[in-house]
């Protein structure tokens, strides 16, 4: 028992055996091959070696329900076949050598049934090889394969499609689909391994950061049928957009805390493959991951040896970045000073506010007083006058004590020096 791929299926194959020993044929029980592609049925067979070098006719028949056997193939005159088969069949080998198998393009559903071969050598050297091989159609189901490759940020990468067949009939074509804004070339080649057939497309392109998680998409097409397989862009690159953020998500270059409080700092960057993240202080490592691109600094409890400038590294095998912060710690008595110098300020505005009203309110009533002597005066003129008198003489003796080179007030202008003396007073207050 021999087992073989045909239409992309494995199936068995049983030897057959002639009436006679010298006529003999290996085909299989049974063939599966799927809609839209071409299928071999293998086949090779034995003769009387008196026939070696006689001419011979193949022909290949299908056995219908109603008794009838068409001919699907005959090697010598094309006409005799069935229409619907007509140019879709044909023997893969050489007759002569013993090589009988038979190819049928574009498989269509209604194709399936038995099929049997006879070689006809003349009238009385004919033979036909039974039992008869089963063709089963099954829908398309194949698809072409995407190799997987490396794909780096910036570089001229290849990516391969294979689809494979075993017989060579009509061949597949092979398309890409791509992000319209990649630049690209496409090339195609035909290897056989066996009795498979591999078509290969080769996708030259160069990637950028934005491609990644964007899609190629790879179509095999027949005349009837078709079908794709797609792939999800992995584009490594190496870090970019680092960002470093305080605990509530504000981006920034320097924070101040207060000696004795916690502080949170936030490292993210985007890269693939995943960064290895490190946080230093001094040129000595606080914290590193190697995971999820984001890393988080965090100080318990702040003291004025925290304070300086923090470095977030991060690295990949394609390249390096880093970002800077810097934290200022600020002492208790620091903040207590500054309540004190804020307070006194408030004191001393209050205070110079309560001077000018008291000394606007001072020469308020200072003002009223000279009003109400002079009102006093008129009133009453012989009072006034002998009080004044005495007020003249009194102040002429104390100014001529008080100082000698002063002249004293007269009689008439006894009320304006006085005035001046009193307004001079009241003013220095």
């Amino acid at each position: 028992m021999d087992i073989f791929r045909a239409g992309g299926r494995f199936v068995m194959e049983f030897p057959r055996v002639g009436l006679s020993q010298e006529w003999k044929s290996n085909t299989p029980r049974e063939v599966i091959a799927q809609e839209g592609l071409c299928v071999q049925i293998p086949c090779h067979y034995n003769h009387p070696s008196h026939l070696v070098n006689q001419p011979r006719d193949g022909v290949w028949f299908r056995h219908e329900e109603d008794g009838r056997s068409p001919i699907v193939f005959h090697s010598k005159d094309h006409n005799h076949e069935l229409p619907q088969f007509r140019n879709r069949t044909w023997l893969s080998g050489d007759l002569k050598g013993g090589d009988c198998s038979l190819i049928i393009n574009n498989i269509r559903q209604e194709d399936g049934g038995s099929y049997s071969f006879r070689i006809e050598f003349d009238n009385k050297n004919s033979y036909s090889f039974l039992p008869a091989t089963r063709l089963n159609v099954s829908d398309f189901t194949d698809k072409p394969t995407i190799l997987p490759a490396e794909l780096i940020a910036g570089k001229r990468m290849d990516v391969s499609c294979t689809f494979n067949t075993t017989c060579n009939g009509t061949a597949p074509v092979l398309s890409w689909d791509t992000p319209t804004d990649i630049p690209e070339s496409v090339s195609n080649i035909v290897t056989q391994q066996g009795v498979a057939l591999i078509y290969t497309s080769v996708l030259t392109l160069i990637l950028s950061v934005k491609h990644h998680g964007q899609t190629l998409t790879c179509r095999v097409r027949y005349p009837s049928v078709s079908s794709e397989q797609t792939l999800v862009l992995t584009v490594q690159y190496a870090p970019q957009n680092l960002t470093i953020t305080s605990f509530d998500m504000i981006t920034t270059s320097s924070i101040s805390i207060i000696e004795g409080n916690s502080t949170v700092v936030i490292c993210s960057v985007e890269s693939f493959p995943a960064s290895n993240l490190t946080w230093r202080h001094l040129n000595i490592v606080m914290n590193r991951t190697s995971s999820n691109n984001e890393l988080w600094l965090v100080i318990p409890h702040v003291t004025s040896r925290d304070t300086g400038d923090y470095q977030c590294v991060s690295e990949n095998e394609h390249g390096i970045v880093e970002g800077f912060i810097t934290i200022t710690v600020e002492g208790h008595s620091s903040m207590e000073w500054k309540v004190g110098l804020l307070g006194a300020g408030i004191a001393l505005c209050v205070g110079l506010c309560g001077f000018f009203i008291f000394k606007c309110m001072r020469k308020s009533r200072s003002t009223g007083r000279g009003h109400s002597a002079h009102a006093e005066g008129v009133s009453s003129n012989s009072t006034s006058e002998q009080w004044n008198r005495s007020l003249t003489k009194n102040w002429k003796d104390l100014e001529m004590k008080s100082n000698p080179g002063v002249s004293s007030c007269t009689k008439d202008n006894t009320y304006a020096n006085c005035d001046l003396v009193e307004d001079s007073v009241y003013g220095n207050i």
